[in-house]
């Protein structure tokens, strides 16, 4: 990948270079912004592996880095013990010739204060669960290194691959689940897998068992539920 630039916080990219990292300054916190171009446009399956892959990129730099057991919590998530140490987001620009995407990257190393993750699950710092300080560089560069790899299966069409690597790493999957919606609803049903598209696979709990084909940009928040007196409960 390119040089590493280091900016303060608030800055973002204002124009686009393929391979440019921006560096976040944030007490506590790795903050990273990648540009990446795929050298032509990207059809439906592909992109459904592209929405997530920065959440997995993060999680798998953080077992690699760290030796802790984290999870992509699908789509944008990673959470350790239950509670969320990252966040991303993925910018997605298709051209004629192109593709253009940009992943946001925020992981709460040591900060007290994590302000960007979800409501709805607890936050924690990875010095929270491991006890010591990590290096921000060294678990920078892991996270790199998972991405880089990551776009460069997806760039040969190997989507399907990638999906399945990511399937195993989902703590709620094969689950009873509540789905928050980008609109406001709630879905409830059981979190099947992941299809060719990248959707997740959720089936309906009456009679019918129907399974309908959820897309990453349609959820807002994915959350385990239990059988107890709090049906609903978030297990954290």
């Amino acid at each position: 990948m390119a040089d590493f630039w280091r900016l303060g916080k608030g800055y973002g990219v204002s124009r686009f270079s393929d391979g440019l990292v921006l560096e976040g300054r944030r007490p506590g916190m790795l903050v990273l912004q990648v540009c990446r171009a795929f050298s032509s446009p990207m059809s439906p399956m592909q992109l459904g592996a592209l929405r997530p892959l920065g959440a997995a990129c993060t999680s798998e730099g953080i077992r690699r880095d760290t030796g802790v057991v984290s999870w992509l919590h699908w789509p944008n998530l990673v959470t350790i013990d239950g509670r969320v140490v990252a966040s991303t987001s993925t910018s997605i620009r298709p051209m004629k010739q192109k593709t253009r995407v940009v992943f946001n990257l925020s992981v709460n190393c040591y900060a007290e204060t994590a302000e960007s993750f979800p409501k709805g699950l607890r936050a924690a710092s990875i010095l929270d669960v491991l006890g010591v300080e990590i290096e921000r560089d060294l678990l920078r560069d892991k996270v790199l290194h998972a991405l880089d790899w990551y776009c460069a299966e997806l760039e040969r069409g190997m989507h399907r691959k990638l999906l399945d690597r990511m399937r195993p790493t989902i703590a709620w999957m094969g689950n009873q689940v509540r789905v928050r919606t980008a609109t406001g609803g709630t879905l409830t049903g059981l979190a099947k897998g992941l299809d060719d598209q990248g959707r997740l696979l959720l089936q309906s709990l009456d009679v019918n068992r129907r399974v309908r084909a959820l897309p990453a940009e349609e959820v807002e928040l994915v959350q385990q539920v239990t059988n107890d007196r709090a049906p609903w409960r978030t297990l954290l």
